[in-house]
């Protein structure tokens, strides 16, 4: 994995429409939810709405680390290509970063723009690896 994210990377975190956040609970064991995100490629930050009281939510509080992952599959090995990334996460404050993940969450998702989005993970992009990109 590297720091470094390449034009084509960031282009594909944009662009993708399903992520896959893997995040690890008290027991130990990993919990992996597949999210509609949107992506700040100047902050190198993922944003999900997510349910506060989830295990996803709980998760991150307690542990703010998270991978990320986004993929997609074709029957010709050919054309697979995804990424996975580290991240470290927080939950996004009222004010102008709330603002900011509402905005790209809405205009990426219409279904979003009916949706009160009271709470959301901003995930920074740590280190990432890919392929196919």
């Amino acid at each position: 994995m590297r720091s470094r994210l390449t034009r084509s990377e960031h282009a594909y975190l944009a662009e993708s429409r399903v992520c896959r956040i893997a995040s690890v609970g008290a027991d130990g064991w990993v919990h992996a939810a597949p999210l509609c995100h949107a992506y700040d490629e100047q902050r190198r930050v993922v944003y999900v709405g997510i349910d506060r009281g989830g295990r996803t939510a709980r998760n991150l509080r307690a542990r703010p680390r998270a991978t990320v992952v986004c993929d997609d599959y074709y029957e010709d090995w050919q054309r697979i290509r995804g990424l996975v990334a580290r991240a470290r996460t927080h939950t996004v404050r009222p004010g102008a970063e709330l603002e900011l993940a509402r905005r790209l969450l809405k205009a990426k998702f219409r279904q979003y723009r009916t949706y009160d989005l009271d709470y959301v993970v901003a995930l920074r992009v740590e280190r990432v690896t890919s392929w196919g990109l």
